[in-house]
């Protein structure tokens, strides 16, 4: 071959991969700037997906949500904006039928990701998990938590710190959803790192949750890790899937869900294989709406049957049911990262204005958040993080270590400590 070509070729393979070779490392490539975008449209997913599903959180447990959601102002049209709705299933900003979104509300799912960051900023990149436990307490009021982050809470107030905060002995909801809706934060952190993610995830997962209520985390980080670099999404649900071990009911739910993607094409008929296999267990029926296995699944299923699409993924993941705004935003918060914030259409992203509200953590940030500070403060920690790892940054460009993903460790669940 004419040396020339060759070389060519190197160069247009260094290209497409956005990998090089420096000192005998091999590095993924990816500018100041994409980076930034990226995690943006990570954020920005997440803040989308919560607010479209947030009128059917938790109304459609054990059944699919009849009907898709259009746009932000079609909720009077199915009635989920009447007053016999169980307002504990309402969002705190109701009048859904009247509201002209401004800027994203607040929302669990995001705010305590903010929490974690603030902790980050504080304590420093080596924070404890009693650090982490002390400013849960500290700057979240009881009110505003739920599930595993209730019990958590409520234990750590009794001095029973992580990870015996989140430990099945110690609480009901030790597998419930709560993690899996907050780890975004740790793939954003973490761009093509899985095992940095992976560390992150344990420190602050066993705040609130064990086994497979923190594998759900670490799933949903381990993805976003690979959607930095990748755009093949299978690779992104195989790369979080490497991340959490083999023999935990999470890989087995993950594994059933791929088996029926390719035996379904309908993703209604997949739905059906979970609910039977995946919705009730030996030891008790899952329809309190937050187990973490089944909404893993429903993550999957609009994750796989959108077909990168932002909305079908979106809808198809609201759909599902369940905890049905939790779920969208994990779905399209990875797919915002894996095709940047061009892959977001303008009716999703321009009602987020670019700003968040705030009543939650008001000891720590403004009433009104710029969602590009938010952004900036990510990405500092993640070009930290890279930097601690052996990476470089050179002339605007971040070269980032390969790293495989590797499987954390095993821990039983909670149906094993119901028997001790």
């Amino acid at each position: 071959m004419n040396r020339k070509i060759f070389v060519l070729l190197i160069v247009l393979l260094v290209i497409i991969t956005g990998c090089s070779k420096r000192n005998g490392k091999q590095f993924r490539e990816i500018s100041w700037e994409d980076y930034l975008d990226k995690v943006d449209a990570g954020l920005l997913g997440q803040m989308i997906g919560v607010q479209f599903g947030a009128p059917t959180e938790g109304l459609w447990t054990g059944e699919i949500i009849p009907f898709d959601l259009d746009d932000y102002y079609s909720f009077d049209r199915h009635g989920l904006a009447s007053e016999d709705v169980d307002p504990v299933y309402r969002n705190d900003f109701s009048n859904w039928n009247k509201m002209e979104l401004n800027g994203s509300p607040e929302n669990d799912d995001v705010y305590i990701e903010l929490l974690f960051l603030h902790s980050i900023n504080t304590n420093g990149l080596d924070l404890t998990s009693n650090q982490i436990a002390d400013d849960f307490v500290k700057y979240i009021p009881r009110d505003r938590v739920w599930c595993a982050n209730a019990a958590a809470w409520d234990n750590i107030t009794k001095g029973i710190y992580p990870p015996e905060s989140g430990h099945p002995k110690n609480g009901w909801a030790s597998d419930d959803i709560d993690f899996q809706i907050e780890s975004d934060l740790f793939g954003l952190i973490s761009p093509g790192l899985p095992k940095v993610s992976n560390d992150w995830c344990w420190k602050f997962g066993h705040v609130m949750n064990y086994g497979d209520g923190v594998y759900g985390g670490v799933f949903v980080a381990g993805m976003y890790t690979a959607a930095f670099f990748e755009k093949d999404i299978h690779k992104v649900i195989h790369h979080g899937l490497a991340c959490i071990p083999e023999k935990s009911n999470y890989a087995k739910m993950v594994r059933d869900v791929l088996k029926w993607h390719k035996e379904c094409d309908d993703w209604q008929d997949a739905w059906k294989k979970i609910y039977d296999k995946w919705y009730t267990t030996p030891e008790g029926d899952l329809a309190n709406a937050v187990d973490v296995r089944v909404n893993g699944a429903y993550i999957l299923m609009g994750l796989l049957y959108g077909e990168s699409d932002f909305w079908k993924t979106m809808n198809i993941s609201m759909r599902c049911g369940m905890d049905s705004d939790c779920n969208p935003s994990n779905a399209v918060g990875i797919l915002g990262c894996l095709f940047g914030t061009d892959g977001i259409p303008k009716k999703w992203k321009n009602p987020m204005k670019d700003i968040l509200y705030n009543e939650t953590l008001k000891d720590i940030y403004p009433e009104v958040i710029k969602r590009q500070d938010i952004v900036l403060s990510i990405a500092k920690i993640g070009k930290k993080m890279i930097l601690k790892n052996g990476g470089k940054f050179e002339n605007n460009i971040l070269y980032i270590p390969i790293q495989k993903p590797e499987a954390v460790e095993f821990e039983q669940s909670y149906e094993f400590w119901l028997k001790k």
